[in-house]
This record gives C-alpha cells, sequence and structure tokens, in this order.
C-alpha cells in the first residue's frame, strides 16, 4: 500500500490554535519585562552619573553639580575658574523622563539636602522607580511600590 506522509488540515490548525494562544500569553510579559529592564538599566546609570559627581567633587576640591534633565543629565563643576563638563548623559529610550532638582556636591563629596530628595525615573508618565538621595547626599535605588524616600 502507498501511504502519503504529512499533516492534516486539522493538525495544522490545531497547530496554530495553539501557537496564536500561546502568543498572546507571552507576548504583553515581554513588553513589560523590557519596560522593567529599561527602567532598572536607566536608575543603575542615574546611580552611577550620581556616585561620580560626588567623587568627582571630592577628588577636584571644587563644588560639583549634577543636573536632571528631561531625558538624561549631566555633570558639571569649575576646576581652575575653568568649567569642566564630567558628564553628558541622553536616555536612549523616548519613553523614560527624569525629573528632579540640581544637586550639588562640596568639596567634600556632600550635599546638604533636604529629607526625602529624590529623582524620579517615569515611563509613559507613570512613575516606575526614584533614586533617594539622603541627607548627605549619597544615593541609593528605591522602588515607588516601597513609597516615598526617607
Amino acid at each position: 500500500m502507498y501511504r502519503k506522509k504529512g499533516f492534516t488540515l486539522i493538525e495544522l490548525l490545531i497547530a496554530v490554535v495553539i501557537a496564536a494562544v500561546l502568543a498572546t500569553v507571552a507576548i504583553p510579559s515581554f513588553i513589560s519585562l523590557t519596560q522593567r529592564n529599561t527602567v532598572t538599566g536607566t536608575g543603575h546609570d542615574l546611580l552611577g552619573a550620581l556616585m561620580l559627581a560626588r567623587s568627582q567633587a571630592a577628588a577636584d576640591e571644587e563644588n560639583t553639580i549634577f543636573t536632571p534633565l528631561a531625558n538624561g543629565w549631566q555633570v558639571d563643576n569649575t576646576v581652575n575658574l575653568i568649567p569642566v563638563n564630567h558628564l553628558t548623559h541622553t536616555v536612549d529610550n523616548d519613553n523614560i523622563t527624569i525629573a528632579g532638582n540640581a544637586i550639588t556636591y562640596n568639596s567634600r563629596g556632600r550635599a546638604a539636602l533636604p529629607a526625602g530628595t529624590s529623582i524620579d525615573i517615569s515611563y509613559d508618565g507613570e512613575l516606575q522607580s526614584r533614586v533617594c538621595l539622603s541627607l548627605t547626599g549619597r544615593p541609593f535605588i528605591k522602588n515607588v511600590k516601597d513609597g516615598a524616600c526617607p
């Protein structure tokens, strides 16, 4: 007897339906994962820039200013009356926005800040994460779900 190999139309349709169901479950999870990773990466970059500003102030023995911008941040100071830009960073993702006030670190690497000072990171206008600053200017990351900065 001659026997043909292959799939029937019903088997093929069942496979397509299963693939469609799996895709509708997986795609939103993947989008959420990429959003969380983008916010986390931006938070760590921001933390590193604040630590750079703090250490640069102590190294140069000059006031160093960290300035958050809507789409990034910059770190500047003046050495021997010459303005120096240590870092200008632009966030690669258009959905991320940064909000906060400029922070000035003195020559000892300290900043006199009020309690609860933070730089906020939003994704599509929704606050997702923040970098909190202690009263002396030490930065640390805090998830929005954990409440306001101390």
